[in-house]
């Protein structure tokens, strides 16, 4: 991935691969996490993607992309640390492989230039019914949010753990704030957006690099202004155990554990870490899936994820309610285990193996190998895939001891099921 800075808070980010008949192509905007503004700047990429000055509305945009055999553009709005990021993914076929000899990309580059920086507007603002109609789709998402409950119990941990930082806002925004939006302050919250965002485009694919360079720097060149300094906050001490009780008309209980660990990806030792997780709880040989679930039966499932921006590790299970503290215990009891030196060579070799292999797939997914990339050098990390296999070969068990023991306990969160 070749980094190109195309100006103080832009950059150009490109892969040049023959391995797919696609190009894939994505802008990802990040600015701080605030409550005030994280509703609007969520709304954002729905109504961009409603029309623009020379597409007016779906089904001219949708007429453009067949013309383009077949190319596609979506929004997604993303969680980095403290930072909210709104991107806009696109993929288009090749040109080589069209039957015309057109410029597949540079059509599509004209197109996103358009959506986001050529919105459709009435009177100074956006649309009335666009701006309407995609607050109603996102008040019915986040809504929708709670029906995975698997994902809201971790979700809950996270706003309980990080209530008094930025980290603990939703990066959707809520519907209190989503019910107050007018076309005229999304515009406005649009033009601020756009004046303040650092801004990183990824490039997966085949392409004449001069050319794709130029169309990038004539698509942002009204832009100024230079990268914003951000220092996320990291807590490394806990005073003592924040526990959360919420019943649900669900049969089985969700279970949730927050700990901070104090390493992110902004430190040398975070492919220690990530081996840890990895151990701990990041794969089917873990500790907690061979012990907590299959040796103990105490969880349908137990696993662990890091926060790598934030120093935190969240572990999800599901349960049966009268399990609750048997559960927890013993999730604690396997961290104690790894604290304590007491980790296996097979545990320690099948997790290095499945780091090995999770990095190394990278490269057959374009938008997981942006994501990866993008996550590090909002990091100022400079790691390669590559590089990032080497890290972990040259792991110890002791290093993954000495990490462990900087995870504490902050948060128990638990969704008790009560039968309906």
């Amino acid at each position: 991935m070749i980094r190109e800075k195309i100006s103080d808070r832009i950059s150009l980010n490109i892969s040049q691969t023959d391995k797919f008949k696609t190009n894939f192509l994505s802008i990802f905007f990040s600015v701080p996490l605030e409550y005030e503004n994280a509703t609007e700047y969520a709304l954002l990429p729905k109504v961009l993607l409603r029309g623009s000055g020379n597409y007016p509305d779906m089904k001219s945009i949708n007429r453009r992309m067949d013309q383009l055999y077949g190319a596609n553009m979506s929004g997604v709005v993303l969680k980095r640390g403290e930072r909210q990021v709104i991107g806009f993914m696109s993929g288009c076929l090749c040109n080589k492989y069209a039957f015309e000899k057109i410029d597949i990309l540079k059509g599509l580059t004209d197109l996103i230039n358009d959506l986001l920086f050529n919105p459709n507007l009435c009177n100074g603002a956006f649309l009335q019914s666009y701006v309407e109609s995609e607050k109603k789709n996102h008040i019915d998402y986040i809504k929708s949010l709670k029906n995975n409950k698997n994902q809201y119990a971790v979700q809950r941990c996270r706003e309980e753990m990080c209530k008094n930082e930025a980290y603990g806002i939703s990066e959707y925004g809520s519907i209190e704030q989503t019910e107050k939006v007018t076309p005229e302050s999304l515009y406005r919250a649009y033009k601020n957006f756009i004046s303040v965002a650092d801004i990183d485009v990824f490039f997966v694919g085949k392409c004449d690099k001069d050319v794709l360079t130029d169309d990038i720097k004539k698509m942002f060149s009204s832009l100024t202004g230079s990268r914003i300094s951000f220092k996320p906050q990291i807590i490394t001490s806990v005073s003592g155990v924040n526990t959360v009780t919420e019943e649900m008309n669900i049969n089985q209980g969700k279970l949730t554990l927050g700990f901070r660990s104090g390493t992110t990806i902004y430190d040398e030792d975070y492919s220690a870490f990530s081996l840890f997780n990895e151990i701990f709880g990041g794969s089917p040989s873990s500790k907690l899936f061979m012990n907590v679930r299959e040796k103990l039966s105490l969880c349908y499932y137990c696993s662990s994820s890091p926060e790598a921006h934030k120093g935190l590790l969240f572990v999800a299970s599901g349960i049966e309610v009268e399990n609750k503290e048997k559960a927890q215990q013993e999730i604690l009891n396997q961290l104690e285990e790894i604290q304590n030196g007491n980790i296996t060579d097979t545990e320690f070799d099948s997790a290095v193996k499945s780091l090995i292999n999770a990095y190394s797939e990278l490269d057959d997914d374009p938008y997981s190998l942006s994501l990866w990339y993008y996550g590090r050098f909002l990091a100022g990390n400079t790691d390669t895939p590559e590089t990032a296999i080497q890290k972990i070969m040259s792991l110890t068990k002791e290093d993954v001891i000495k990490v462990s023991r900087n995870v504490v306990l902050d948060t128990v969160y638990f969704l008790k099921g009560v039968n309906v």
